[in-house]
Order: structure tokens, then sequence, then C-alpha cells
């Protein structure tokens, strides 16, 4: 690239500054409406914790995402929606500075793209504008590999491997899926410093950098299930759901098709070419791409390859596969950035792609605003339209009791949750992805039929139906079946919430 080709300093600040605005409105957009389900279970687990003690040793949870959890319980129940999210928002457009600044080690106009993939990303937004600890995390990720990579270009400076330990540290605390970063660059360094000063000296030149980091990771780890071990419930999870390679591509899909818009008609197409192209980075990484290069495309491989290798449980969220995301979204950066600084066709095609990225994520973005992670207040609004005094409501599953009891919490609404047979008005049901609503349900030898119902989105959120019986009784004893055959459950007590 000429001298004259490269953005001057400050053209390049205002384009990355302008890339994070953007970035900021549209979190702060993607910030509205109710909490869905793992968002609206937080907020619970962070209350009924009473205090900052009890985050980290009465939740024990794997839904508990440590520092979100303090702030949570700091700002209270009570809090707007754009409150309790602040921090994802903050970091998310943190997010995009930092990756800026990664990206513009390779050129300056892969930072300038970087930050505008990082701020348009409809997976960055998602994540990014949520009551969660995945944004922070994604931000530690992003800090370490900016701390890293100087390192290895300048030979690692007097404290720098204890600033990665307080980073990886963080980032645990954030949520435990810090720990795939952290290894994988691991994985890096050590491949880097066995091609730089030999096998011999790789390993401990990589302890030297990355070992702190390691043992602050562990620590955590240590730490999380020893305060699990030591509580009377022990170490607990929302769901466990086997293996299932279905679930497994399309969760690949999801995260391709919303982080970078490479999805198409067949799941399996998107990830197979990305990882295609991941793989052959990796291996013979092209000189202008240099050593990071191959760095984003282990962070791209990597976690996919361990997971279809071990077969784990829950393989089918793309969110924990957000590593993925941030190799995926850095290469593309460096490649169109490589792209724009050379003439003819080469950057043709870097700008029909940024274009064409562009598009394609302010399409999922669009659809991520209009959504609202599924609108999951949107079933008490049916329920306290239909019943304005108040309703009994079974829920199928049970994972909806979060976003219920939030939502009736909130809106002060007389919401009472019963179990078994008990008599109830309403059911709000849980839809599999590709179902289709039913029309109407039995339960309990009452039929009911659908009042009102909503979508999410790939990445969030529940598709939920609220039904109804087809005559509410508001006098009476309610014609709902056998007596009940489990407790009525409330969660909270309240001022226009009785306890259960």
């Amino acid at each position: 690239m000429s001298a004259r080709d490269k953005p001057s300093p400050t053209l390049w600040w205002s384009a990355v500054v302008a890339a994070a605005v953007l970035g900021l409105a549209l979190r702060i957009a993607a910030a509205q409406g109710g909490f869905w389900t793992d968002e609206a279970w937080s907020m619970i687990y962070a209350h009924d914790a009473r205090n900052a003690a009890g985050v980290f040793l009465r939740i024990n949870h794997d839904n508990n995402h440590h520092l979100y959890s303090l702030w949570l319980q700091a700002i209270g129940l009570d809090a707007p929606a754009w409150l309790a999210r602040l921090p994802a928002i903050l970091a998310g457009t943190a997010a995009i500075v930092v990756a800026a600044l990664l990206a513009a080690r390779s050129s300056a106009w892969a930072g300038v793209i970087a930050a505008m993939l990082f701020a348009l990303s409809p997976s960055m937004v998602t994540f990014g504008s949520e009551a969660r600890g995945y944004a922070l995390m994604l931000l530690a990720a992003l800090v370490m590999l900016l701390v890293v990579t100087r390192a290895i270009d300048r030979g690692s400076g007097q404290g720098t491997p204890w600033w990665l330990a307080l980073v990886a540290a963080l980032g645990m605390l954030s949520h435990m899926t810090m720990a795939v970063p952290v290894g994988l660059i691991t994985l890096w360094v050590y491949v880097d410093r066995r091609a730089a000063v030999g096998p011999a000296k790789a390993l401990p030149a990589t302890a030297v950098l990355m070992g702190p980091a390691l043992g602050a990771t562990a620590a955590v780890v240590a730490f999380v299930f020893a305060a699990a071990a030591l509580s009377p419930t022990g170490m607990r999870v929302g769901g466990y759901l086997p293996f299932q390679w279905s679930d497994y591509g399309l969760a690949l899909d999801d995260l391709s098709g919303w982080t970078l818009g490479a999805s198409a008609l067949a799941p399996w197409i998107g990830p197979l070419v990305v990882g295609g192209l991941a793989a052959w980075i990796a291996w013979r990484p092209p000189a202008w791409l240099g050593s990071q290069g191959r760095l984003y495309a282990i962070l791209v491989l990597g976690l996919p390859l361990a997971v279809a290798l071990l077969h784990p449980g829950n393989s089918g969220f793309a969110r924990y596969y957000l590593c993925s995301a941030l190799g995926l979204l850095l290469l593309a950066s460096l490649w169109i950035g490589h792209g724009l600084a050379r003439p003819g066709i080469a950057r043709a095609v870097a700008c029909s792609a940024v274009a064409a990225i562009s598009l394609i994520s302010l399409w999922h973005d669009s659809q991520l605003l209009r959504a609202e992670r599924g609108h999951p207040d949107g079933a008490v609004e049916v329920i306290a339209e239909a019943s304005p005094a108040g309703a009994r409501v079974a829920l199928d599953p049970l994972r909806l009791e979060a976003i219920t009891t939030v939502a009736a919490f909130r809106d002060h609404y007389p919401l009472t949750i019963v179990g078994g047979c008990a008599p109830a008005d309403y059911v709000v049901s849980a839809q599999a992805r590709f179902a289709a609503p039913k029309r109407s349900i039995v339960r309990c030898g009452v039929r009911m039929r659908a009042l009102g119902s909503d979508d999410g989105t790939a990445l969030t959120g529940d598709r939920w139906t609220v039904y109804g019986r087809q005559s509410l009784q508001t006098t009476g004893a309610p014609d709902s079946g056998p007596p009940p055959g489990g407790a009525k459950r409330r969660l909270f007590s309240r001022a226009g919430v009785a306890q259960g």
C-alpha cells in the first residue's frame, strides 16, 4: 500500500469512532423489551442470592455469570431493561474499538473494516445487548488477543503475563467459556514460538507468557466447582441435551449466518466453507496474513473440532461458539483490508464483500430489533389483557417460569403459577424452533385455544404461545380438571403479586 492509500491517523480514528457510535446505537436499540429466558433466570438468581457473597457461594448454577450477577443484584428487579443490559452495551461497544486496534496490526484498512464488522455483526449486537456475561467475556478475549500479539511482536515485557492473568480471571467471571479463547491462544503461542525459537524453547516461552493466565483460568474453575460442592444443591445446570449432529450443524450455521452472513439453503454449507478456509489458513497461512492469520483460524476451528470429536451435550446452542465468531470476524477484516489495499479486481471484490456483509448484517439486525428476543413479556401482556384482575397460569415447559414471573413482577400483575392438574386459566407453552403453534391444546381434560404467540431469533428467545380456556369463568369454582397435583408457586412477593 502506498503512503497516499493509507488513511491518516485522524481519518482512521474518525472512522473507528463512527463505527463505534453506530454499534452503540444498534445495541441500545436491541436492548429494549422484556427479559428472555436466560436473562430472567439470571435476574432471579441474583435476587435470590441476597448479597455479593451469595453470588459467588449460593447460586451455583451454569447460568450464573458472576460479574453480571453482581450488577443485576445491585440494580434490582425493578431496573429498566436498558440499565440491566448496560454493562453488555458498554462492553460490546468497547469491543469494536479493541477489534479495530487488533486488526490494525495487519493494516490500517483492516482495522477500519474490523470496527465496521464488529459494529454491525448481528451476533455481536445480540450478545452486546442482553443482560448476561457474553459481551464482557468477548471484550476480555479481544483484550487478551491484543496484549498477546503485541507481546509476541515486541518480546513479553515485564508484567505482561500478570496482566493476562487478570484479563483471564475477569473473563472467566464474566462467562466460563472464556476458557476456550485462553486455551486456543495458548496453543497459538506455542505454535508461533516453536516456529520462531525451536521446539526446545517453545514450551518454556509459552509457559512464561501464558502460564499465569492458565493458572487464573484454572483457579476460577476450581473455585466455582468447590463452592458448588460445598453447597446443599451442588452444581446445577439449566438443561442438558445430548449431542446430535443435526443440532450441531444448525448451531454452526446460525453462528456463521448471524456473524458474517455465511449461511446457505442447507445448514451445513456455510460452516463447511468457513471451516475449510480456516483449515487452509491454519495449515498454510498466506504470507500477507502473517502469524495472526493462523491465530484467527485456530479460534475459528478449535471449539467446533473439539465438539465434533468429544460429542458433549448442549452442542446445539450457537452462543457457545462465540470464540469462533471472533476468529471469523477478524479473519474477514484482514482479508478485506488486504483487498482494499490492492488496485484493480482485488479492490473491487473487497468493496463488494463489504457491501454484501453490511447489507446482510443490517437485514439480520432489523430482524433482531423487531423480534425483541421473542417479546418474552408478551405472554403476560396477553394474559393481563384477557384477565385484568389476575390469573392462574400453567407452564409447559417449566423453564418459562422465569420470563413469566419476572414479567408479572415488573408489571405488578397478580399471576399465580400452578403445577400438575391444578386449576389454570391459561397455559404458556414453548414450541420447537421450526414447529407451528397448535391452535388448541387439551390440559387435564380441558380444551384451550391459542390467544397469542411470538417467535424468538436464531440466537436468543423462546417461541411461546398462550392458551386460554374456551370460556373463562369469572365466578364459581374453576372447571380445570381434578384437584391440584402440584402446589402453586411464587418466586417473589410484592404489591400486586401474591405469595403462593
